[in-house]
């Protein structure tokens, strides 16, 4: 049983969450990222991480659904990934306790899906 969730909707905005006390966007050359890199602060350590997109109607009106979601799990620090211009992606401080990254299909580079995802930590 997941002992915190979250939901984020398509602008990146965390909607509904438990055991979550609060959400940032990843940063790339100090700036935040404004979509498919996410980081969270949570209320335990979780030993896991499990996203996955909310389907919507216009999931394949740009190409197959997506974006295909990678998860990062506990005590994130370093390098996530890397953005779209190759500049390295990282957690802001405080927020490192998991991560959710979302890769556009096609090597387009990073994204969300039109209904958001949800996360799951266990």
């Amino acid at each position: 049983m997941a002992r915190g969730f979250a939901r984020v909707d398509n602008p990146g905005n965390l909607i509904s969450s438990q055991g979550v006390t609060g959400m940032a966007k990843a940063l790339s050359d100090g700036r935040p990222i404004p979509f498919g890199a996410y980081c969270f602060k949570l209320e335990f350590t979780p030993l896991a991480v499990v996203a996955c997109s909310v389907a919507h109607p216009d999931d394949n009106r740009y190409g197959p659904f997506g974006p295909i979601l990678y998860t990062a799990g506990p005590n994130i620090s370093g390098i996530l990934t890397t953005d779209d211009n190759g500049s390295p992606v990282e957690c802001p401080a405080g927020f490192q306790d998991a991560a959710v990254i979302g890769r556009v299909p096609s090597g387009v580079g990073l994204g969300i899906a039109y209904g958001g995802f949800y996360v799951l930590f266990e």
